[in-house]
């Protein structure tokens, strides 16, 4: 019988209780917004920066009651689409019934919105009505005139900063870097998955946003403590697993924090009193067959030489030199022009990632499941 409610989250934040590690990050990050230090949050995707901003959020407002507001950039297209999301944050963090609500509804007001809720959520959306060039800039430079006046310090995390970058508009970068340099309440966290883009926004000395915030990178979390949490929420929940089962969850994800849960809730939801590691096995197998049929979608998207240095990747785990003869002939790559422009590509579509480690550079396919399914399915491994 399959229960209801998971305690192993794979989106969402509902509290410390169900949230994993991350103090060293937690602690660094609430000791920036309260110093005033913008900081710059960099992961891989699903590896769990949006669970811990909202961690933040919720450890900031154990003391006090600082306002803490959440903007999700990533599906946003223009300007337009980035005020509007903002407006809406703003809305989320105060609420009509209060008193800076109600402030906050009447200023919208002279900007004509149009205003929905969530049926599931709850979350306000907001839709402003701009037509005109300067009014874009007008609405921006009201909203951050609007909680710079509040006169008390509030967060702002921009998640998936990076987007703004494929705005039509080409002033973004400068635009916000001029709002922000002159605010002194407002405490930034701007989030992301492609590091070598906002390094470039923050790095570069010839980009408005060059040496003003401070970095954080997201790694996956240490063995030891996310098989201790395993252990302890199983069983929080009266479910028994073995020390061999946690050891091969987290081998087999990689201690990834979206791979983790999701095989974690699979496990949780079988209704298993009692879980071997032949029982996550075949958890494992059942979850990688499910999305088969996008698996093999992808493929067919995929050029022959892609698809082959996709599986040779996978198939290495990680690969340290992609040029070399060995690699090439094993998975009949042809030429390492052909691996070079294969690995651009994968790289450029999110299919593979690059990291740096003491042996090297070495690349990895970027969906774990991806990855397993290639092994399992072309391997037998």
């Amino acid at each position: 019988m399959k229960n209801e409610h998971t305690p192993f989250l794979t989106k969402g934040y509902i509290g410390p209780e169900l949230f994993c590690d991350r103090k060293n990050e937690t602690q660094k990050l609430v000791r920036n917004m309260q110093n005033s230090a913008n900081t710059v949050l960099i992961s891989n995707r699903r590896l769990g920066k949006t669970s811990l901003i909202l961690h933040v959020f919720n450890t900031l407002n154990q003391n006090d009651t600082t306002p803490c507001l959440y903007v999700d950039v990533f599906a946003t297209k223009n300007l337009n689409d980035f005020i509007n999301q903002f407006a809406s944050a703003m809305l989320s963090a105060f609420p009509e019934k209060n008193s800076i609500g109600k402030k906050l509804f009447k200023w919208l007001k002279s900007l004509s919105p149009t205003i929905s809720y969530d049926s599931l959520s709850g979350i306000p959306q907001v839709s402003l009505s701009i037509s005109q060039p300067g009014q874009v800039e007008n609405s921006l430079t009201g909203l951050f005139k609007f909680l710079e006046q509040i006169n008390t310090p509030i967060v702002l995390a921009f998640d998936e900063f990076q987007q703004i970058l494929t705005y039509p508009e080409k002033n973004v970068e400068a635009l916000l870097r001029t709002h922000i340099q002159h605010l002194h309440n407002l405490r930034f966290i701007f989030s992301g998955s492609s590091k070598h883009i906002l390094s470039e926004i923050f790095n570069d000395s010839r980009r408005p946003f060059f040496a003003s915030t401070q970095w954080i990178e997201l790694k996956e979390i240490d063995h030891d403590i996310y098989a201790q949490f395993i252990l302890s929420t199983f069983t929080k929940h009266k479910r028994n697993i073995t020390t061999d089962a946690i050891n091969y969850i987290l081998e087999w994800t990689y201690c990834h924090t979206f791979y983790t849960q999701s095989v974690c809730s699979h496990l949780y939801a079988t209704g298993m009193k009692n879980i071997t590691t032949e029982t996550v096995k075949a958890v494992s197998i059942e979850i990688i067959t499910e999305q088969e049929a996008v698996f093999y979608q992808y493929r067919q998207m995929l050029t022959q030489v892609q698809w082959n240095v996709l599986c040779g990747i996978a198939h290495e785990q990680k690969l340290y030199q992609p040029n070399s003869k060995a690699f090439i002939q094993t998975y009949q790559l042809g030429t390492p022009s052909n691996v070079q422009r294969a690995i651009k590509s994968l790289t450029a579509n999110e299919m593979i990632f690059s990291e740096h480690a003491e042996q090297g550079l070495y690349y990895r396919v970027y969906n774990v499941f991806l990855l397993r399914w290639i092994r399992y399915k072309f391997f037998r491994k």
